[in-house]
Parts: structure tokens; C-alpha cells; sequence
């Protein structure tokens, strides 16, 4: 898609940048950038040179603590070394941002080890200083995080607030891929309550969005939910309507469709010659 860098580009862009001595004139911020596309292209080598680039380079405390929360991200580290820089951060000017990245990150690490409580306090730290800070990006990431919580805590209905103020955001955002997987993780909460309409609703809004894009992977997501509706009204035939438009989809770019498909529709087949 337009915008989209290849890896081919991305080498391009790299070496463009770093070769004759062009390392000295970038900055912490540049360089920081650059790390995550430098591993994507497999230069382990030009990522460790652009970290020794961005701690050289660090022209405050602000930054030296950019510098040192993405080489702990790196390393693996625990989370109270994350944490120690968010302590130190909150109270420095212009720190807020950082401050907020720290605690975003120190409640991912709680996430991945089920710790919800404790993942689901420190991205609301980390939301609080983000709605602060008119860092939209980064609450539509941490209102996520706070949603996965909230359903992993059962709290569904909080979860539902949740996402639907993510989707307000990623709507202000204009992030149309964001908008359609918010509005298929709405979709799963409110049938998870018995409310199935709602569910039916955002599922074909995503899902028109899904074909606005050609984004095979949210006309299946999308139309698997609205089969998992039909299924629940025992409406076999519009179930596998759903299911075979996704089909087409596939065959219309020349792909096979996932075999999950094909096996689902030819069990819904059988459940309607048995109705």
C-alpha cells in the first residue's frame, strides 16, 4: 500500500543514511527511530551502532532516558528498572511522554505474565499522563492494553467502555485498520454479554471497511463473527453466506482460502440438511 516501506527501501534508506560518516549527524531521536527498522532488515551490527549513535548523541536527561528505556526493552529487563525511570521522569520537565512510555511498557511485562491488576494499574498511570500530554497515539495503544485487562478481569462492560473510547480516538486518528479491529474486538465483547445486535452491527461495519481496504485478514475475522451471530439464531444459510463471500474474496486476488473456512462452511452444511 501507498506509504508502506519495503525492506528493500528500508536497506536503501539505512545505507543512505549512515554511509560516508553519516552516523555523526544523526540525532538521539533519529537514531532511536532507526533502531527498530534496522533489526527489521536483519542489521543487528547497524542497530547496536545506532544505540552507541543515540546514547553519544543524548542531549538531556530526557533523552539519555529514551536511550535507556529501549535498551532495556532490548535486554529484557525487569520491571522495576522500567519503573525507575517513569519514577524519575514524571517529575522532570518535558518528561512526561517518557514517563508514560515507561509505565506502558512496565504494564505490557505484568500483561505477559497474566499479572492483570497490577498491568491494568500502571496503563492507567500511563493513559493519565498520555490524555496530558495529547499523545492520541499512544492512549489508542494503552486503551488496548487497558481493554485486554479488563476483559481478562471478566470486567466486560468496563472492557466495552474501553474499546469504545479507543475507537473514538482511532476515529479522531483516522487509522481505518485500527477503527476496523476495534470495532471487531466491540463486537466480541458485546456478544460475550448477550448483546448480539450491537455485535451484528460492528461487525458489518468492520467488515465493510475490511473490503474498503482489501484487508483479507478483517473480512475473515469480520465475517466469522457475523457467521458466529447467524449460528446463534440457527440461520445456517446466511452463516454460510457470510463464509463464502470470504471465499471469493481470497479466490478474487488468486489465494487459497484458509481451510478453517472451507471446513466451517461444510459444517454448517450438514447442520442445515439436518434442521
Amino acid at each position: 500500500m501507498d506509504g508502506e516501506v519495503t525492506t528493500e527501501q528500508a536497506r536503501e534508506l539505512l545505507d543512505a543514511l549512515v554511509e560516508g560518516g553519516g552516523m555523526k549527524h544523526i540525532d538521539t531521536p533519529l537514531a532511536l527511530r532507526l533502531i527498530p527498522l534496522a533489526d527489521e532488515v536483519g542489521r543487528n551490527d547497524l542497530a547496536q551502532d545506532l544505540m552507541e549513535r543515540a546514547e553519544a548523541a543524548a542531549a538531556d536527561e530526557v533523552e539519555n532516558g529514551w536511550v535507556r528505556l529501549e535498551r532495556l526493552r532490548r535486554e529484557g529487563a525487569d520491571v522495576d528498572a522500567v519503573l525507575d525511570i517513569a519514577t524519575k521522569m514524571e517529575t522532570q520537565e518535558d518528561g512526561a511522554r517518557l514517563a508514560a512510555a515507561a509505565l506502558h511498557h512496565a504494564a505490557l511485562l505484568h500483561h505477559a505474565k497474566s499479572s492483570w491488576e497490577e498491568a491494568h494499574a500502571l496503563v492507567n498511570r500511563s493513559l493519565r499522563l498520555r490524555q496530558e500530554t495529547g499523545d492520541e497515539e499512544g492512549r489508542s495503544y494503552g486503551l488496548a492494553v487497558r481493554a485486554s485487562c479488563e476483559r481478562a478481569m471478566e470486567l466486560m462492560n468496563q472492557a466495552i467502555e474501553t474499546q469504545m473510547e479507543r475507537l473514538g480516538v482511532l476515529e479522531r486518528l483516522d487509522d481505518q485498520e485500527g477503527v476496523m479491529e476495534t470495532l471487531a474486538d466491540l463486537a466480541h465483547l458485546h456478544a460475550t454479554v448477550g448483546e448480539v445486535d450491537v455485535a451484528s452491527d460492528h461487525l458489518n461495519r468492520s467488515l465493510e471497511l475490511a473490503k474498503d481496504m482489501g484487508d483479507l485478514s478483517g473480512q475473515l475475522v469480520a465475517a466469522w463473527g457475523l457467521a458466529d451471530v447467524s449460528e446463534i439464531a440457527e440461520d445456517w444459510s446466511t452463516a454460510m453466506l457470510h463464509l463464502s463471500d470470504v471465499v471469493h474474496a481470497f479466490m478474487a486476488v488468486g489465494l487459497p482460502a484458509p481451510e478453517q473456512v472451507r471446513e466451517r462452511i461444510k459444517a454448517l452444511t450438514d447442520l442445515a440438511d439436518r434442521a
